[in-house]
C-alpha cells in the first residue's frame, strides 16, 4: 500500500471502511482526541457514511473524546468546539454518527488523587498512575457499555506505522496476518481496527487540507495545523493500552501538543513551552505551577513517611558519599537545616554547590540513629558489592499541609489566567476526603476557595466545625506539647464523630483498633520481629 498514490490509498481505505461497515451489526467507536491521526479517521468514516444511501447507514459509530480534566486549555477547546460541530452536522446529514466525551469521576480524578488523597505527583513510567485513572478507566468504562447493549464493538483508532518505530513495533506485534480487526488486549469482545496504519505524515495533511481545508462537517482544518506549527510532537492516544502483563504501553502523551498540562512524567513539558513560544503568553502560569509541584514534589516537610494504607516502607541508601565515618558517626559540622528546622546531611560533592536534588537530602528524622546520639546504630550498617548501606524509611503521600498549599496555588493560578483548573464537582469530592480524614473545622477547602476566589462554595454555608475554635487550638496545643501525631488525633477524633450514632459500638471499635494497629506506628517492633527472623 506504501507504493500507492495519495488518491488511491484514499480511495481503498473509504471501500475497505465501507466493508467493514456493511459486514455486521457491530457498533464502531472512534477514539477522537481532536490531533491529526484521529480527525483523518473520523473524517473518512464520515465521507464513508456520506456517500451510502441512508437505508445502508443501519448502525451508529461513536466518536468518543476523553478529557481528563487537565487537558490543555487551547486543545480542550478546540476538541469541545470540534466534537459539538461534528454531532451537529452529522445529525443534519442524517448520518448515525454521536459526539461523547468521557471523563474520569470526580473522585478519582488528578486533583482528587493529589490534593484530595495526596498521591505523589507521578515522575516515572513505573508511577504513572494517572493513566490508569484518568484515560483507560473513562474510556473502557464507555466502551464495556457499548459491548453490554450490543454483544460486540469495534475500536477504530488513528494509530500509524509511520509515527514511530516503536509505535510501528506495538501495531505489528498485534496484527493477526489476513485480518483486518485485532482483539483488543485487555478488553473483552472489542476488536480494533486501524484504517490508516500505513499512511505517512505527508498523506494525513494532504488529506486534511485538501478543499482549502474545509472538512465535511464545515470545519476548519487549518486551525488544526495552526496548533501543530513549529512542532513535530504526535497526539495523544484515545484508549491506552496494556500488554499481556498488564504494564501500560502507550507512551507518555507530556511531549504531545494533545496531552495534559500538568504532566510531570516529562522533564520538559513541550506542548505548554510550544504554544506559549508561539504567543500564547498567557498559558506561562500554567508552566510556572508545574515547576512549582515538581519542586515540591521530593521535599521532606511535604512528604508523610507512610502509604495511605498505614503501611511504612525503606529503600536502601549507600552511606559513604555522606559525611558518616567509619563507626557510622555523622560529621556534626555538616549538620544543615531547612526552613522548618528539620536536619539533614547532603552527599559530601553538594556542600560545595548551590543547587541540590531534594532527593539527595538525608533527613536524620528517619535515620536509625542511637538514642540522642549523631551515630547510626552499628547493627544497621551493611554492606554489599556496592558499599555501606542502611535502609531508610521511605516517603509515602503528601501531607496536609502540602496538599492546602497546592489546592492555594493551583486556585490562584486558575484565577490568574481565566480558565478552569479544577471543577466544582472535584472540589467537592476533596473536601469530602479532607473531611473523612483531617479537616475538623470541616471548612478549611472552602475557606481557602472564598479568601482566593472571593466567592462561596455552593455548599459553603451548610458546612459546621466539629469542635468550636477554642477546643480546635487546644488540641493543636496538647498534641504539640505532648509529641501527639496531630494527624493521627484528629482521625481518630473523626472516627469517633462519623460513629457516634450507629447502635452497634463494635464498628467504631474495629475502625479505631484499624487505625491504631497501622504498621507505621509500630514500626520499631516489627523490625524486632524482622531482624529475629
Amino acid at each position: 500500500m506504501q507504493k500507492l498514490n495519495f488518491k488511491t490509498k484514499i480511495n481503498y481505505i473509504l471501500e475497505e471502511m465501507q466493508y467493514l461497515y456493511e459486514n455486521d451489526n457491530r457498533p464502531w467507536i472512534i477514539g477522537y482526541s481532536g490531533g491529526k491521526d484521529s480527525t483523518v479517521v473520523v473524517q473518512l468514516v464520515y465521507q464513508m457514511l456520506l456517500s451510502l444511501p441512508k437505508a445502508k447507514r443501519k448502525k451508529p459509530v461513536h466518536i468518543v473524546s476523553s478529557d481528563t480534566l487537565i487537558e490543555n486549555p487551547i486543545v480542550l477547546h478546540y476538541l469541545k468546539e470540534t466534537s459539538n460541530l461534528i454531532g451537529n452536522s452529522a445529525k443534519n446529514a442524517n448520518l448515525p454518527i454521536y459526539t461523547h466525551i468521557v471523563a474520569p469521576e470526580a473522585n478519582n480524578s488528578y486533583w482528587a488523587n493529589i490534593i484530595g488523597k495526596g498521591l505523589p505527583t507521578p515522575t516515572s513510567i513505573r508511577f504513572r498512575w494517572c493513566t490508569e485513572r484518568l484515560k483507560i478507566q473513562p474510556s473502557n468504562k464507555f466502551i464495556e457499555s457499548q459491548v453490554a447493549a450490543n454483544g460486540e464493538v469495534i475500536i477504530l483508532l488513528g494509530v500509524r506505522k509511520a509515527e514511530s518505530i516503536a509505535r510501528k513495533n506495538r501495531i505489528e506485534n498485534r496484527e493477526i496476518d489476513g485480518y483486518l480487526l485485532t482483539p483488543h488486549v485487555t478488553l473483552s469482545n472489542t476488536y480494533v481496527y486501524n484504517p490508516i496504519v500505513d499512511l505517512t505524515t505527508n498523506d494525513v495533511w494532504e488529506l486534511l487540507l485538501e478543499n482549502n481545508g474545509i472538512n465535511p462537517w464545515n470545519g476548519d482544518n487549518n486551525e488544526l495545523f495552526r496548533l501543530y506549527m513549529g512542532s513535530d510532537a504526535g497526539e495523544c492516544p484515545f484508549t491506552i493500552t496494556k500488554d499481556e502483563s498488564g504494564n501500560i504501553d502507550t507512551p507518555s502523551c507530556g511531549n504531545s501538543r494533545f496531552g495534559c498540562w500538568i504532566c510531570t512524567v516529562v522533564k520538559e513539558d513541550k506542548s505548554l513551552t510550544g504554544f506559549r513560544d508561539n504567543g500564547e503568553e498567557w498559558l506561562q502560569p500554567l508552566l510556572d505551577f508545574r515547576e512549582w509541584i515538581l519542586s515540591i514534589r521530593n521535599k521532606h516537610e511535604y512528604r508523610l513517611t507512610r502509604r495511605r494504607d498505614g503501611n511504612h516502607y525503606y529503600k536502601k541508601i549507600y552511606i559513604d558519599k555522606y559525611p558518616i565515618n567509619e563507626n557510622g558517626m555523622i560529621d556534626s559540622n555538616l549538620i544543615l537545616e531547612n526552613e522548618y528546622k528539620d536536619k539533614y546531611i547532603l552527599p559530601k560533592k553538594y556542600y560545595e554547590k548551590d543547587i541540590v536534588d531534594e532527593k539527595d537530602k538525608l533527613f536524620l528524622e528517619l535515620l536509625p540513629l542511637e538514642d540522642q546520639k549523631l551515630s547510626i546504630s552499628k547493627e544497621k550498617i551493611k554492606t554489599d558489592n556496592k558499599g555501606r548501606y542502611i535502609n531508610v524509611i521511605g516517603y509515602g503521600p503528601f501531607n496536609f499541609f502540602a496538599r492546602k498549599e497546592i489546592l492555594k496555588r493551583l486556585l490562584e493560578t486558575q484565577k490568574e489566567i481565566g480558565e478552569d483548573l479544577i471543577t466544582l464537582e472535584e472540589l467537592k469530592a476533596i473536601d469530602e476526603i479532607w473531611d473523612r480524614e483531617e479537616d475538623l473545622s470541616r471548612s478549611q477547602l472552602t475557606t481557602i476557595y472564598y479568601e482566593i476566589i472571593g466567592q462561596k462554595l455552593p455548599w459553603h454555608d451548610f458546612k459546621k466545625s466539629l469542635f468550636d475554635e477554642v477546643a480546635l487550638a487546644t488540641i493543636e496545643e496538647v498534641c504539640k506539647e505532648d509529641s501527639i501525631s496531630l494527624e493521627l488525633f484528629n482521625k481518630l477524633l473523626i472516627q469517633t464523630e462519623n460513629n457516634k450514632l450507629y447502635s452497634n459500638k463494635s464498628l467504631l471499635a474495629k475502625e479505631i483498633s484499624k487505625t491504631l494497629n497501622q504498621k507505621y506506628l509500630h514500626k520499631d517492633i516489627y523490625e524486632e520481629l524482622e531482624n529475629d527472623n
